[in-house]
Order: structure tokens, then C-alpha cells, then sequence
């Protein structure tokens, strides 16, 4: 199975960040709170994406093998954070919320929520957390 490595780096000199460095050679900064600064990715954040393109990806692998052509697939991922019995709080739920089009052949709405639930079961990080991952399609 794949071996996925990052790097994480922190220092106490002034800065209210921290980065992470990918195994492409790219940075993300990462800080606990925008505090105004919108170039700045929070924990939480990378959370939902993480889930989100998983599920975007495992949704065009789906719509692929039933023959279906994607156009464009839009989504607005949010997390809702709970305490778990004890006190300790965690990210409870996420809502995926996808808005896909399609060309050619158009999918009815169940064969839609077909898709995504092979989707969700297919997509290895939502397998992986303990948070409820709900998907309600828009459009």
C-alpha cells in the first residue's frame, strides 16, 4: 500500500504559523485562526478538504464506470464540532454538499445519490475518521 510523508515545522521566533511541507516541495502555512490573514489554511479546514476531494474524486471514478460524463463538480464543505462523551471536542460532523453537471446522458436524482454513496464508501479518509459524513447533493 502507498506511503503518504509530509513535514511539519514550527519555531518560537515570532511567527504565528506554522508550515507544512509536502512531499512535492510545496508549503502550506497553517496557523490556528485567520486572525485576518486569508493566505493562512487552519487545521479544520485541511480537515474537510481532505474529505472532500477524496470524495470528489471517488464520485468521477464512479460516474466514470457507469459512463457518465462530469462537466463541472462544485462543492461547500462544512464541519460542525462537538465534545465526544469525554469533553473532549472533535470535528462531530461534515457536510459534503456537491453540485455536479453532467454532459450528454443525464443521471435522475437517486442514480446521483447512488453515485455518491459508492462515493462515500469508496473514499478511504472518510473510511478513516469517526466523523458522521453526510453528502446532500444540490441541484
Amino acid at each position: 500500500m502507498p506511503q503518504h510523508t509530509m513535514h511539519l515545522s514550527w519555531n518560537a521566533h515570532g511567527e504565528d504559523h506554522y508550515l507544512w511541507h509536502l512531499a512535492d516541495g510545496n508549503e502550506v502555512r497553517v496557523v490556528d485562526g485567520h486572525h485576518g490573514q486569508q493566505e493562512f489554511m487552519e487545521p479544520e479546514e485541511a480537515f474537510i478538504a481532505a474529505l472532500a476531494s477524496c470524495h470528489l474524486l471517488s464520485f468521477l471514478t464512479e460516474a466514470a464506470r457507469e459512463g457518465l460524463s462530469v462537466t463541472s463538480y462544485d462543492d461547500a464543505p462544512e464541519a460542525i464540532l462537538g465534545q465526544n462523551e469525554q469533553a473532549m471536542i472533535y470535528v462531530r460532523q461534515v457536510l459534503l454538499q456537491p453540485l455536479v453537471t453532467f454532459s450528454g446522458e443525464q443521471p435522475d436524482a437517486g442514480k446521483i445519490q447512488a453515485l455518491h454513496q459508492r462515493a462515500h464508501e469508496k473514499c478511504f479518509i472518510a473510511q478513516s475518521v469517526k466523523s458522521e459524513v453526510l453528502i446532500e447533493p444540490r441541484g
